[in-house]
């Protein structure tokens, strides 16, 4: 195919994607548009046979095409419906999917700045912007990983390789060295501890508070005990914005610690950090606290498309480098350097990995294209519409049974029960009706909502909460009437199960 025929497939493929893909946002936003997707087509062919030839035809299908991707559209989960309550992301802004597309056109490979020099470029400025508005010093810099989970990890693993340099070429045997991260963290600190060598037995989980925030005077006695017995206590997770029930950790009281130990702070803000970089809320402010890395998530509640995440170093990339880097010559040449340090822009270097997408420019394109003060409203919606949802659910009466809101939402989680009057307010049944009124909900299809439990501090002991329902707060589009239906409709819910 020479180069005018493929500019000629590209235009016509994309404008009748244009068509396509707009029918089908339309069409997501309509009231009562499908939430749960549906499996159909030839895709439900999969299911039966992966030979089948309608799957996968010899010969091409040509324009047919665009039926087999209005069924993957319909058998998808509806992100763009406001009643798509179920995780911590919703639908990306249109020019985010331009920045999307963009990325696909140009196919260009992070790992090596020649390889991609815009967007090495990009994703340098950009993470210096979002080092500056975190307070972060002159020296931090950071870059781009698929998804939070792999940036922590990377985190862990810096950490590790910092604080046991022997462990590079010598491997485990004689490194002892323990985790510590709140009970109510993402369990991908979990995932990296194992990865790492450590194992789950050398993650020690902090109790929280009543709100699910961590104990700073546990973590402290938890971290002398772990040193009495010559496991060193070197890397401390704090969470902003718990999976859960979305509370900040206390980090400035958890920084005095790590100081006082000699612990790396990672701060996992994979949901919260924008509170931080563009919110308000003095609760999640990091100004003059030293962190050595932290960790957020512009595909969540930013509005950029999955995936697009971030991981600021406070020392640069250089201490990335030196702990994970392995300088393979056959592709790192280190043939320029960044701005004033000595960091070849070849980052690829600076991670378990090789092959990276230059993620930074579709936000980097929305942040031009909206302006910062887009990011700082949908973080004031996001929060202001949470506070109103507990508001309702604090207020709102039922002959159908009671409403009880779990806690206070720090962030844009809000956690409630609803009560049926027919389990006579027995504790020990609240969580077997909350899920099946969930899924009785989500089995309708047309609206998405989640559950989950945690562990929390009553006063005077732990215990573990009954199944609620979880909504967390992501998409602009939640209005009141938004709120109303998934009340209305748990209550439905209720009245069907419980009668």
């Amino acid at each position: 195919m020479d180069s005018d025929d493929a500019a000629v497939e590209l235009r016509k493929l994309l404008t009748e994607a244009a068509h396509v893909f707009s029918e089908y946002v339309r069409e997501s936003q309509q009231p009562g548009a499908q939430v749960s997707g549906r499996i159909q087509g030839v895709i439900a062919d999969a299911a039966q046979s992966e030979s089948d030839a309608r799957m996968f035809p010899d010969a091409g299908v040509g324009s047919r095409v665009w039926d087999d991707v209005r069924d993957v559209c319909a058998g998808a989960a509806n992100t763009w419906s406001s009643a798509f309550l179920y995780k911590l992301y919703a639908a990306p802004a249109p020019m985010g999917i331009v920045g999307e597309t963009l990325l696909a056109v140009l196919n260009n490979n992070a790992h090596v700045t020649r390889a991609a020099p815009s967007g090495a470029a990009i994703e340098r400025a950009v993470a210096r912007k979002l080092a500056q508005l975190l307070g972060f010093p002159s020296s931090a810099d950071g870059l781009t990983f698929p998804g939070g989970s792999y940036a922590n990890l990377h985190a862990l693993m810096t950490a590790r390789n910092t604080r046991f340099p022997d462990v590079r070429t010598r491997g485990m045997s004689n490194v002892r060295g323990a985790v510590f991260t709140s009970a109510h963290a993402h369990y991908s600190i979990d995932k990296a501890a194992v990865a790492a060598g450590f194992g789950l037995d050398s993650v020690v989980y902090v109790p929280t508070d009543s709100v699910g925030c961590m104990d700073v005077h546990k973590l402290r006695k938890l971290m002398l005990e772990s040193r009495a017995r010559g496991v060193e206590p070197f890397f401390v997770n704090a969470t902003m914005g718990t999976t859960v029930l979305g509370a900040c950790d206390p980090i400035a009281s958890i920084s005095r610690v790590c100081r006082e130990f000699g612990a790396w702070l990672h701060v996992d803000g994979s949901w919260g950090g924008p509170h931080a970089l563009f919110g308000d809320d003095p609760a999640f402010s990091v100004h003059n606290i030293h962190i050595d890395s932290f960790v957020v998530n512009p595909h969540k509640l930013l509005g950029v498309p999955l995936q697009c995440s971030f991981l600021i170093m406070r020392q640069g990339l250089n201490v990335m480098r030196r702990a994970l880097g392995l300088g393979a010559t056959y592709l790192f040449h280190d043939e320029q350097v960044c701005g004033e340090s000595d960091v070849p822009c070849d980052v690829g270097d600076a991670t378990l990995g090789c092959g990276r997408r230059p993620d930074a420019i579709k936000f980097w394109l929305m942040w031009r294209y909206y302006g910062t003060q887009y990011f700082t409203n949908r973080v004031a919606q996001a929060r202001n519409t949470s506070l109103r949802l507990a508001e309702l659910v604090r207020t709102r009466t039922s002959l159908l049974g009671r409403w009880v809101l779990v806690t206070e939402p720090a962030s844009t989680c809000v956690c409630f029960w609803f009560v049926p009057c027919a389990l006579n307010d027995k504790r020990s049944e609240w969580g077997g009706a909350t899920r099946r009124m969930c899924t009785h909900i989500n089995d309708g299809g047309s609206m998405l909502l989640d559950y989950a439990t945690v562990d929390v501090f009553d006063g005077t002991n732990t215990c573990t909460l009954p199944e609620f329902f979880r909504i967390p707060i992501n998409n602009p589009s939640v209005s009141s009437a938004t709120l109303n239906d998934v009340l209305n409709a748990i209550e439905s819910a209720a009245a069907e199960l419980y009668p």
